[in-house]
């Protein structure tokens, strides 16, 4: 015969509580908008100066983010590393200085 206890069946309702609330608050930070507060990236929505981007060299700027991506997917499938950002000027796509002349000999190619 099995025996069950008072506090068998009080305890399991307090851990399952117990543990929602954890899940609450972790849930409440991770997504929380304080500064400082999360670990969940963020996209910033601004368009950026084409100079903001490091060592990347910017080879060329078009208007919308399709074009952006079939031009970088040109540059790939040619096996220079390219990708593109969102700039005040339009999308520009940049490539490393290493790959600059092959990228714009590749692209300048009629």
């Amino acid at each position: 015969m099995v025996s069950v206890f008072a506090e068998e069946y009080f305890l399991f309702p307090v851990v399952a509580l117990a543990l929602a609330g954890l899940m609450v608050l972790l849930c409440r930070w991770a997504f929380s908008k304080a500064k400082g507060g999360s670990l969940v990236r963020r996209v910033d929505t601004k368009p950026a100066e084409r100079d903001s981007f490091g060592l990347l060299t910017d080879i060329r700027t078009v208007a919308s983010y399709n074009e952006a991506r079939v031009t970088v997917s040109r540059l790939k499938d040619f096996g220079i590393k390219a990708t593109a950002a969102r700039t005040k000027e339009g999308w520009t796509v940049y490539v490393w200085p290493r790959d600059e002349a092959a990228a714009r000999g590749l692209l300048d190619a009629p």
